[in-house]
């Protein structure tokens, strides 16, 4: 594992042919990488989505009960604030990978 390690870190100074050290090699560039961010963003959101369908069901369905109110709307409240840390990281990824200078 150590040379595993190793040769990965001399992959980049030309020290050694990743070819020949059976490294593998992957040509990503920002495009990719947004694309990766954006879909787990995605996937997040959509549970996010999922989850406050559920919490608004809870508070129709709670029958009046204070306990089972405020539950849902706890619930409600943090699948909000959710989906707001959700957006701001996809704002703060978008802005930063388009102005990396390469």
């Amino acid at each position: 594992m150590v040379n595993y390690i190793a040769a990965v870190c001399r992959q980049g100074t030309g020290l050694i042919d990743p070819g020949k050290a059976n490294i593998p090699c992957t040509n990503a560039n920002d495009q990719t990488v947004q694309t990766i961010f954006f879909v787990v963003f995605g996937i997040i959101g959509g549970l996010l989505l999922v989850f406050m369908v559920i919490a608004g069901a809870r508070y129709a369905l709670s029958k009046g009960e204070p306990d089972n109110i405020q539950q849902a709307k706890n619930e409600l409240k943090y699948t909000l604030i959710g989906i707001a840390i959700v957006a701001l990281a996809a704002a703060i990824v978008n802005f930063v990978i388009n102005n990396i200078q390469t």
